[in-house]
């Protein structure tokens, strides 16, 4: 799901112009740090769909054998926009085991996304944001909610593309098993010394507690 919010710079401030790790990189807005992770996750993120042309492939293999303890429910997967890690050869194996399956909708800009069913050959509708369901689609309340980002760093957290919705989402679905995809080149450094080793992050931001990749499922444990 694709999302491009007012660039940061066009509010007066250039991400472009800051030194990570200075004293004015610390001092910065929590958006202007966020924006300049996003133009740097991105670029990591056309490198690494580039490198593993069958990633598509390995993450369905991973994500299979991480489910195979849990009971068939309905999974909400999302259609890939972009350079995003395509989660679908996943879902077609998952709909295989008895698992159904949905896609996220925006119903409005402010507020949590729904969830319709779908099954491979229904008919999609291009909005504005998202390739989604048809409105006739049966609303339901997903399982497990595959989460596309940006970036993740060594404490599970994400970056998404800065529109708030999965933030939204699962806060009002606490129920719901949210894993993370993305490809392994997707991660931010992970020395502890380093200053982007963890993603700058807000009241509202919460960390997932596993990522799935091309090269297998990442975990996370999170303080209950």
């Amino acid at each position: 799901m694709a999302f491009s919010p007012l660039p940061v710079h066009a509010r007066g401030l250039d991400p472009a112009t800051l030194n990570p790790g200075s004293a004015s990189w610390f001092a910065a807005p929590l958006e202007t740090r966020k924006a300049w992770h996003r133009r740097q996750a991105r670029a990591r993120r056309k490198l690494a769909a580039r490198a593993e042309p069958g990633s598509a492939s390995a993450l369905a293999c991973h994500l299979e054998n991480f489910l195979a303890s849990h009971p068939p429910g309905c999974l909400s997967g999302y259609w890939p926009q972009g350079m995003e890690l395509d989660p679908r050869p996943a879902m077609e194996r998952l709909l295989a085991r008895g698992w159904g399956l949905a896609l996220p909708v925006v119903e409005d800009m402010n507020k949590p996304l729904l969830f319709r069913r779908w099954h491979p050959s229904d008919t999609l509708v291009h909005a504005v944001f998202s390739t989604e369901p048809r409105p006739d689609a049966p609303l339901c309340d997903p399982d497990v909610i595959l989460v596309p980002l940006l970036a993740f760093d060594r404490a599970g957290q994400r970056l998404g593309q800065g529109g708030g919705f999965y933030d939204r989402t699962l806060a009002r679905r606490p129920n719901s098993l949210a894993i993370g995809i993305a490809f392994s080149g997707q991660a931010c450094p992970v020395e502890p010394e380093d200053p982007l080793s963890l993603l700058p992050i807000g009241p509202y931001d919460k960390p997932l507690s596993v990522i799935v990749t091309e090269q297998g499922c990442r975990h996370f444990p999170q303080e209950s």
